[in-house]
Protein backbone atom coordinates (compact mmCIF):
# COMPACT_ATOMS: atom_id res chain seq x y z
CA UNK A 1 0.00 0.00 0.00
CA UNK A 2 1.54 3.02 -1.43
CA UNK A 3 4.36 3.89 -3.65
CA UNK A 4 5.90 6.61 -1.93
CA UNK A 5 9.51 6.62 -1.00
CA UNK A 6 9.92 3.86 1.29
CA UNK A 7 6.95 2.03 -0.45
CA UNK A 8 8.18 2.47 -4.00
CA UNK A 9 11.86 1.45 -2.77
CA UNK A 10 10.72 -2.00 -0.88
CA UNK A 11 7.85 -2.87 -3.23
CA UNK A 12 10.66 -2.09 -6.63
CA UNK A 13 13.20 -4.62 -4.94
CA UNK A 14 10.44 -7.06 -4.18
CA UNK A 15 9.60 -7.22 -8.00
CA UNK A 16 12.92 -7.04 -9.07
CA UNK A 17 13.40 -10.45 -7.00
CA UNK A 18 10.41 -11.80 -8.68
CA UNK A 19 8.32 -11.70 -5.99
CA UNK A 20 4.29 -11.78 -7.01
CA UNK A 21 3.80 -8.10 -5.81
CA UNK A 22 1.88 -4.90 -6.80
CA UNK A 23 1.52 -1.74 -5.66
CA UNK A 24 -2.31 -0.91 -4.45
CA UNK A 25 -2.43 3.08 -5.31
CA UNK A 26 -4.17 6.01 -6.86
CA UNK A 27 -5.62 6.03 -10.33
CA UNK A 28 -3.20 8.18 -11.59
CA UNK A 29 -0.36 6.77 -9.93
CA UNK A 30 -1.25 3.56 -11.57
CA UNK A 31 -1.32 4.99 -14.80
CA UNK A 32 2.06 6.48 -14.70
CA UNK A 33 3.33 3.05 -13.13
CA UNK A 34 2.05 0.93 -15.76
CA UNK A 35 2.92 3.31 -18.37
CA UNK A 36 6.16 4.25 -17.63
CA UNK A 37 7.55 1.85 -14.51
CA UNK A 38 9.04 2.82 -11.18
CA UNK A 39 12.28 4.08 -11.62
CA UNK A 40 14.57 3.77 -8.42
CA UNK A 41 17.67 6.59 -8.25
CA UNK A 42 20.81 5.50 -6.85
CA UNK A 43 22.57 7.61 -4.77
CA UNK A 44 25.31 7.79 -7.37
CA UNK A 45 22.82 8.76 -9.60
CA UNK A 46 22.37 5.79 -11.73
CA UNK A 47 18.97 5.09 -12.44
CA UNK A 48 17.28 1.55 -13.18
CA UNK A 49 13.26 1.38 -14.25
CA UNK A 50 11.63 -1.14 -12.83
CA UNK A 51 8.05 -2.67 -14.73
CA UNK A 52 6.27 -3.49 -11.91
CA UNK A 53 2.09 -4.34 -11.27
CA UNK A 54 -0.36 -1.32 -10.22
CA UNK A 55 -3.70 -1.83 -8.59
CA UNK A 56 -6.31 0.76 -7.43
CA UNK A 57 -9.03 -0.16 -4.67
CA UNK A 58 -11.67 -0.88 -6.96
CA UNK A 59 -9.65 -3.99 -8.48
CA UNK A 60 -9.04 -5.86 -5.07
CA UNK A 61 -11.14 -8.89 -5.79
CA UNK A 62 -9.57 -11.08 -3.32
CA UNK A 63 -7.36 -11.82 -0.40
CA UNK A 64 -3.76 -11.19 -0.88
CA UNK A 65 -1.44 -13.04 1.81
CA UNK A 66 0.45 -10.02 3.15
CA UNK A 67 -0.53 -6.31 2.63
CA UNK A 68 2.87 -4.25 2.94
CA UNK A 69 1.53 -0.48 4.52
CA UNK A 70 3.91 1.89 3.76
CA UNK A 71 1.79 5.10 3.70
CA UNK A 72 2.45 8.44 6.07
CA UNK A 73 0.30 7.65 9.33
CA UNK A 74 -1.80 11.31 8.22
CA UNK A 75 -3.18 8.69 5.14
CA UNK A 76 -3.51 5.69 7.50
CA UNK A 77 -7.59 5.94 7.76
CA UNK A 78 -7.95 6.23 3.99
CA UNK A 79 -5.37 3.54 3.49
CA UNK A 80 -7.38 1.09 5.98
CA UNK A 81 -10.31 1.44 3.46
CA UNK A 82 -8.23 0.84 0.69
CA UNK A 83 -6.69 -2.35 1.82
CA UNK A 84 -9.94 -3.70 3.51
CA UNK A 85 -10.80 -6.34 0.20
CA UNK A 86 -7.44 -7.56 0.23
CA UNK A 87 -7.26 -8.70 3.67
CA UNK A 88 -8.95 -12.20 4.74
CA UNK A 89 -8.52 -14.80 7.10
CA UNK A 90 -5.21 -15.81 5.95
CA UNK A 91 -4.05 -12.26 5.35
CA UNK A 92 -0.91 -10.82 7.36
CA UNK A 93 -0.98 -6.72 7.56
CA UNK A 94 2.78 -5.53 7.89
CA UNK A 95 3.31 -1.87 8.70
CA UNK A 96 5.85 0.22 8.14
CA UNK A 97 4.80 3.45 9.97
CA UNK A 98 6.67 5.20 12.37
CA UNK A 99 5.38 6.13 15.79
CA UNK A 100 2.95 3.66 17.76
CA UNK A 101 -1.17 4.49 16.96
CA UNK A 102 -1.17 2.67 13.73
CA UNK A 103 -0.71 -0.55 15.44
CA UNK A 104 -3.54 -0.76 17.78
CA UNK A 105 -5.80 1.23 14.42
CA UNK A 106 -4.97 -1.70 12.57
CA UNK A 107 -5.83 -4.09 15.17
CA UNK A 108 -8.74 -2.53 16.00
CA UNK A 109 -10.04 -2.97 12.04
CA UNK A 110 -8.67 -6.06 11.35
CA UNK A 111 -7.51 -8.15 14.17
CA UNK A 112 -4.93 -8.54 16.18
CA UNK A 113 -4.41 -12.07 14.18
CA UNK A 114 -3.49 -10.32 11.56
CA UNK A 115 -1.53 -7.50 12.16
CA UNK A 116 2.56 -7.67 12.72
CA UNK A 117 5.04 -5.07 13.78
CA UNK A 118 7.59 -3.85 11.41
CA UNK A 119 10.47 -1.45 11.09
CA UNK A 120 12.05 -0.38 8.20
CA UNK A 121 15.60 1.89 7.26
CA UNK A 122 16.05 3.23 4.34
CA UNK A 123 16.89 7.06 3.26
CA UNK A 124 15.08 7.89 0.04
CA UNK A 125 13.22 10.56 -1.13
CA UNK A 126 10.30 11.11 -4.24
CA UNK A 127 11.69 12.85 -6.88
CA UNK A 128 9.07 15.29 -8.89
CA UNK A 129 9.35 12.53 -11.94
CA UNK A 130 7.71 9.98 -9.56
CA UNK A 131 11.43 8.02 -8.96
CA UNK A 132 12.52 7.26 -5.83
CA UNK A 133 16.05 8.73 -4.94
CA UNK A 134 17.79 6.56 -2.63
CA UNK A 135 20.00 8.97 -0.56
CA UNK A 136 22.76 6.43 0.70
CA UNK A 137 22.65 2.62 0.04
CA UNK A 138 21.26 -0.09 1.41
CA UNK A 139 17.68 -0.59 3.15
CA UNK A 140 16.18 -3.00 5.85
CA UNK A 141 12.86 -4.26 7.21
CA UNK A 142 12.84 -6.14 10.52
CA UNK A 143 9.50 -7.79 11.58
CA UNK A 144 7.46 -10.01 13.94
CA UNK A 145 4.58 -11.19 15.98
CA UNK A 146 3.35 -8.24 18.36
CA UNK A 147 3.24 -11.02 21.25
CA UNK A 148 7.32 -11.65 20.77
CA UNK A 149 6.30 -15.28 19.07
CA UNK A 150 7.83 -17.31 16.69
CA UNK A 151 5.75 -18.17 13.65
CA UNK A 152 5.40 -19.76 10.36
CA UNK A 153 3.81 -16.69 8.89
CA UNK A 154 6.83 -14.74 9.97
CA UNK A 155 9.45 -17.09 8.52
CA UNK A 156 7.69 -17.25 5.43
CA UNK A 157 7.43 -13.42 4.80
CA UNK A 158 11.51 -13.81 5.87
CA UNK A 159 11.63 -16.19 3.04
CA UNK A 160 9.56 -14.84 0.15
CA UNK A 161 11.57 -11.50 1.22
CA UNK A 162 15.27 -12.73 1.53
CA UNK A 163 16.27 -12.67 -2.46
CA UNK A 164 15.15 -9.06 -2.16
CA UNK A 165 17.79 -6.31 -2.44
CA UNK A 166 17.21 -5.10 1.02
CA UNK A 167 18.11 -6.45 4.48
CA UNK A 168 15.38 -8.59 5.78
CA UNK A 169 15.53 -9.89 9.60
CA UNK A 170 12.69 -11.40 11.45
CA UNK A 171 12.54 -10.23 16.11
CA UNK A 172 10.79 -11.57 18.23
CA UNK A 173 11.29 -8.44 20.42
CA UNK A 174 9.44 -6.61 17.58
CA UNK A 175 7.49 -3.94 19.87
CA UNK A 176 10.24 -3.02 21.90
CA UNK A 177 12.15 -1.90 18.33
CA UNK A 178 9.42 0.13 17.22
CA UNK A 179 9.78 1.75 20.25
CA UNK A 180 12.98 2.74 19.92
CA UNK A 181 12.69 3.07 16.15
CA UNK A 182 9.81 6.36 17.51
CA UNK A 183 12.64 7.35 19.84
CA UNK A 184 14.88 8.00 16.68
CA UNK A 185 12.34 9.63 14.53
CA UNK A 186 11.20 11.74 17.16
CA UNK A 187 14.47 13.18 18.39
CA UNK A 188 16.16 13.31 14.85
CA UNK A 189 12.91 14.98 13.20
CA UNK A 190 12.92 17.39 16.53
CA UNK A 191 16.87 17.64 15.76
CA UNK A 192 15.98 19.06 12.20
CA UNK A 193 13.17 20.77 12.41
CA UNK A 194 13.94 22.65 15.64
CA UNK A 195 17.73 23.16 14.95
CA UNK A 196 17.52 23.54 11.51
CA UNK A 197 19.98 21.89 9.39
CA UNK A 198 21.93 18.17 9.43
CA UNK A 199 23.40 16.73 12.33
CA UNK A 200 27.00 17.59 11.60
CA UNK A 201 25.59 21.29 10.62
CA UNK A 202 24.45 21.71 14.17
CA UNK A 203 27.23 19.93 15.59
CA UNK A 204 29.66 22.33 14.66
CA UNK A 205 28.26 25.25 15.95
CA UNK A 206 28.80 26.85 19.29
CA UNK A 207 25.70 25.12 21.70
CA UNK A 208 24.77 22.48 19.03
CA UNK A 209 25.73 19.43 20.64
CA UNK A 210 24.24 20.31 23.82
CA UNK A 211 20.81 21.12 22.11
CA UNK A 212 20.92 18.03 20.23
CA UNK A 213 21.90 15.94 23.60
CA UNK A 214 18.82 17.53 25.38
CA UNK A 215 16.59 16.66 22.93
CA UNK A 216 17.94 13.30 23.27
CA UNK A 217 17.53 13.03 26.92
CA UNK A 218 14.15 14.44 26.94
CA UNK A 219 12.96 11.37 24.01
CA UNK A 220 14.81 8.94 26.50
CA UNK A 221 12.52 9.79 29.44
CA UNK A 222 9.52 9.39 28.02
CA UNK A 223 10.55 5.94 26.50
CA UNK A 224 11.25 5.05 30.00
CA UNK A 225 8.33 7.17 31.81
CA UNK A 226 6.02 4.87 29.38
CA UNK A 227 7.29 1.34 30.62
CA UNK A 228 9.45 0.72 27.20
CA UNK A 229 13.05 2.14 28.64
CA UNK A 230 15.38 2.36 25.44
CA UNK A 231 18.06 -0.79 26.17
CA UNK A 232 21.64 0.64 26.05
CA UNK A 233 22.51 -0.67 22.80
CA UNK A 234 19.88 1.41 21.47
CA UNK A 235 20.25 4.73 23.14
CA UNK A 236 23.63 4.92 22.43
CA UNK A 237 23.05 4.82 18.56
CA UNK A 238 20.72 7.67 18.97
CA UNK A 239 23.37 9.78 21.13
CA UNK A 240 26.01 8.97 18.42
CA UNK A 241 24.39 9.39 15.80
CA UNK A 242 22.44 12.39 16.39
CA UNK A 243 25.50 14.19 17.82
CA UNK A 244 28.28 13.36 15.52
CA UNK A 245 30.56 15.93 13.94
CA UNK A 246 30.40 16.29 10.53
CA UNK A 247 27.35 14.01 9.69
CA UNK A 248 24.98 14.79 7.05
CA UNK A 249 22.62 12.93 8.56
CA UNK A 250 19.11 14.53 7.98
CA UNK A 251 15.59 12.23 8.82
CA UNK A 252 12.81 11.81 6.34
CA UNK A 253 10.52 14.26 8.52
CA UNK A 254 12.91 17.07 8.12
CA UNK A 255 13.33 16.28 4.44
CA UNK A 256 10.02 16.72 3.84
CA UNK A 257 9.76 20.07 5.95
CA UNK A 258 12.08 21.60 4.25
CA UNK A 259 10.71 20.64 0.86
CA UNK A 260 7.67 21.80 1.85
CA UNK A 261 6.16 18.48 1.54
CA UNK A 262 3.54 16.99 4.16
CA UNK A 263 5.05 15.29 7.13
CA UNK A 264 4.28 12.81 9.72
CA UNK A 265 4.32 15.45 12.07
CA UNK A 266 1.83 14.71 14.19
CA UNK A 267 2.18 10.61 14.11
CA UNK A 268 5.95 11.10 15.10
CA UNK A 269 6.71 13.93 17.16
CA UNK A 270 2.90 15.29 18.21
CA UNK A 271 2.40 11.80 19.77
CA UNK A 272 5.18 11.87 21.16
CA UNK A 273 4.71 14.80 23.42
CA UNK A 274 0.91 13.24 23.78
CA UNK A 275 2.77 10.44 25.59
CA UNK A 276 5.13 12.75 27.44
CA UNK A 277 2.12 14.99 28.80
CA UNK A 278 0.28 11.64 29.60
CA UNK A 279 2.85 10.76 31.90
CA UNK A 280 3.97 13.84 33.27
CA UNK A 281 7.35 14.42 31.54
CA UNK A 282 8.32 17.76 30.71
CA UNK A 283 9.58 18.36 27.28
CA UNK A 284 10.24 21.51 25.73
CA UNK A 285 12.11 21.16 23.05
CA UNK A 286 10.15 18.28 21.60
CA UNK A 287 6.87 20.37 22.42
CA UNK A 288 8.45 23.38 20.61
CA UNK A 289 9.39 21.02 17.48
CA UNK A 290 5.85 19.62 17.42
CA UNK A 291 4.93 23.40 16.93
CA UNK A 292 6.82 24.57 14.34
CA UNK A 293 5.36 21.75 12.29
CA UNK A 294 2.06 22.76 12.98
CA UNK A 295 2.55 25.87 12.00
CA UNK A 296 4.19 24.89 8.66
CA UNK A 297 1.13 22.61 7.82
CA UNK A 298 -0.87 25.81 8.25
CA UNK A 299 1.02 27.34 5.41
CA UNK A 300 2.00 30.54 7.89
CA UNK A 301 5.61 30.00 7.75
CA UNK A 302 8.37 28.94 5.82
CA UNK A 303 10.67 26.26 7.08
Amino acid sequence: MGAGAVGGYFGARLTQAGVDAAFLVRPARADSLAGAGLALVEPDGSRETVPVRALTATQLAEPWDVVLVAVKGSSLEGAMDDIAPAVGDGTVVLPLLNGMSHVARLVDRFGAGRVLGGVCEVATEPAPDGAIRQLVPGGMVRFGELDGSSSTRVSGIQQAFAPARFASRTSETIVQDMWEKWLFMASGGAVGVLLGGSVGDIAAVRGGPDAEGRIVDEALAVLEAAGHAARADAAARVRSVLTAEDSPFTTSLFRDFRAGRPTEGEAVIGDFVGLAEQHGVTVPLLSAAAVRLRVASTGRGAW
